[in-house]
């Protein structure tokens, strides 16, 4: 993972995230491309009789200008720095392109959220990008704290990363992930987690891969501690971030059997109102 796309707004959050991006260097993430998609619904509303070329002009010279400032600053911290033509468009769809035509092995995109209803209903365009986006998504979530400020919850990205397993080829893919994180950044523990459908006991064969898996991180030096839990999946993943302290959660975009009508509806879930990091991984 050598190549992200870093999506910008110029918010609080996206200044918020240089200072994760810095921390994507130890798993090895060396160049960094930059984008602002300008939505034009939002720039200029529903108002007619507005001369939409030269409001679009005047608003992409100051979004460069605005691009490279924000681009030395991810330099400073030894990335290499592509800052990228701003492009007019839904943001989720132009950034899940963009990510396609540069080559970017992950999208890392901030977010946050405003109190309950807003914390809810925010992030269509991070929610997006998940559903769009053909490479792995890593969603970099703040809060506001006590003062109304945005700040980070969580310590080191990599320092107890929960991973979400769900059994599917593409869980399978997170644990390859999850791994690297682990070993390149330090981790003090994994979570592994499932969640079982309620009433419903793990298969013997099942519980015995989750074993393996522990076994695998265990021979590279990273303690591991099992969850097998019962009830809604995106809840109990939350759930279980929250009591144990997780620093990043680590989901799969797609399931198998009964999950798999779900766990699209897991992966958004989790994205929507988890308080720290997720990490989307999806096959293709």
């Amino acid at each position: 993972m050598r190549r992200v796309l870093y999506p910008t707004d110029f918010s609080k959050a996206s200044e918020l995230g240089i200072s994760v991006l810095e921390e994507l260097r130890q798993i090895g993430v060396e160049e960094v491309f930059l984008i602002h998609v300008i939505d034009l619904n939002r720039l200029i509303g529903p108002v007619s009789g507005i001369d939409i070329p030269a409001v679009l002009h005047d608003y992409e010279d100051e979004t460069r200008q605005n691009l490279e400032k924000f681009g030395e600053k991810v330099e400073e911290l030894g990335f290499r720095v592509n800052v990228l033509e701003p492009r007019a468009g839904e943001p989720s769809a132009v950034i899940s392109e963009v990510a396609q035509e540069v080559g970017a092995d992950m999208v890392t995109i901030p977010s946050h959220g405003k109190g309950l209803i807003a914390g809810m209903l925010l992030g269509s365009v991070s929610e997006g990008v998940v559903k769009r986006s053909r490479v792995p998504v890593l969603v970099i979530k703040f809060v506001v704290g006590k003062e109304g400020e945005i700040v980070r919850s969580f310590d080191r990205l990599f320092s107890r990363i929960l991973l979400a397993y769900d059994f599917s080829e593409s869980s399978e893919e997170l644990v390859k992930y999850v791994k690297e994180f682990a070993v390149r950044g330090k981790a003090d523990e994994v979570l592994l987690v499932h969640v079982v459908e309620k009433g419903n006991e793990l298969p013997e064969s099942r519980l015995k891969r989750l074993e393996e898996i522990e076994g695998e991180f265990e021979s590279s030096g990273v303690d591991v501690e099992i969850f097998i839990e019962a009830g809604t999946p995106y809840k109990e993943i939350v759930r279980v971030a929250e009591e144990k302290l997780a620093s990043l959660v680590a989901v799969s975009a797609t399931g198998s059997g009964l999950l798999r009508s779900l766990l699209g509806g897991t992966a958004d879930g989790v994205v929507r109102r988890s308080k720290v990091p997720v990490f989307v991984c999806r096959r293709g």
